[in-house]
């Protein structure tokens, strides 16, 4: 029984071990950005990420890996024009937020 109940225990100390620098990572995860004009409503689903908007700003907890410009597009087709934008810890640079808000929703 001492034996089994180490074996547990040991065990579960692997999964804690792995999931902790997992944890770490999240910061990188998400995104934010700021738009031209207040978003027209509080929450969006767009890509399979949940974005809240307060006036001008709005964030995701969790977004996929996919590329900047093409979420940024998405999201400006949904919501409107952005006037920055940070995807999984990479801000857009001014020339890549033209491209992106040519998707913009007017």
């Amino acid at each position: 029984m001492y034996v089994r109940t180490l074996a547990i225990v040991a065990v579960m100390s692997c999964f804690t071990t792995i999931s902790l620098p997992a944890v770490a990572g999240d910061a990188d995860e998400g995104a934010s950005l700021t738009l031209a004009a207040p978003a027209p409503k509080a929450d969006y689903i767009i890509d399979g990420s949940h974005w809240v908007c307060s006036g001008t700003g709005c964030q995701a907890g969790a977004v996929d890996a996919m590329p900047a410009v093409r979420s940024c597009k998405h999201v400006a087709a949904a919501i409107g024009a952005v006037t920055a934008f940070t995807w999984r810890g990479k801000t857009l640079s001014d020339a890549d937020l033209a491209v992106c808000n040519a998707a913009a929703r007017k």
